[in-house]
């Protein structure tokens, strides 16, 4: 892909994760800092649309990335980044907290990590035992005001006993899977963040195909090196 193409869909996905909305033509030529004419814009545009990697959602709107658009984003410009300071000590305080009973201090954490990343936290304790939260703060992004979408999410939280253990299977051992769409056994229209801890745990993050995967994934690598 041509250099110039990166670095607008680098933009589109970027932006779209932030704000939630379609993302313009004019707001990439004010806004990306490529010096392009409108007309280039335009084109480049269509043709990342043809490339399947954004779409329109309505005629005259912007464009939001696809899931292909997505994995593209994350196998080429998704940085590692480090947890911020308040946030490592919030979660080290639960741990020392309830650091006399495992499975508390886990499902505590779990609790925090919802909280921050404004999404659901599924634990798989062993195949058998799972426990999940933060399933309001993923409801009340954008994407949820669909009522279609809420009910198939809502099935799926309600056959977690089908999904998890599969996800056991798949897992590898300390390395943090991102799954997205159609890769994600929860549900194809959200993505998921997926870790192994102790022999047989399983933490997983679910949230929307525009979470914010930096962030996440620093929550999550930081959450590998304390549980």
């Amino acid at each position: 892909m041509e250099s110039r193409k990166l670095q607008l869909l680098n933009y589109t996905v970027r932006n779209y994760i932030k704000t939630a909305q379609p993302v313009g033509s004019n707001l990439l030529l004010k806004k990306s800092g490529l010096n392009l004419s409108s007309a280039t814009i335009r084109n480049d545009l269509m043709d990342l649309e043809n490339s399947g990697y954004i779409y329109q959602p309505y005629t005259s709107a912007g464009r939001v990335p696809t899931e292909q658009g997505y994995k593209f984003w994350i196998n080429s410009f998704l940085k590692e980044k480090e947890l911020r300071k308040n946030k490592k000590q919030f979660l080290k305080d639960i741990k020392r907290r309830f650091k006399k009973d495992k499975e508390k201090s886990v499902k505590e954490i779990a609790k925090a990590i919802a909280s921050m990343s404004k999404a659901a936290v599924i634990v798989g304790f062993s195949r058998d035992s799972i426990y999940y939260t933060g399933i309001s703060y993923l409801f009340s992004q954008p994407e949820f005001k669909n009522y279609k979408l809420i009910r198939a999410i809502s099935e799926v939280v309600d056959d977690l006993e089908k999904s998890v253990p599969d996800l056991f299977d798949k897992i590898e051992k300390n390395k943090i899977m991102t799954l997205v769409g159609s890769d994600n056994p929860f549900s194809d229209k959200c993505s998921a963040l997926v870790v192994s801890f102790d022999k047989n745990g399983l933490f997983s993050l679910l949230g929307p195909l525009r979470m914010n995967y930096e962030e996440n994934r620093a929550i999550i690598s930081f959450l590998k090196k304390i549980i």
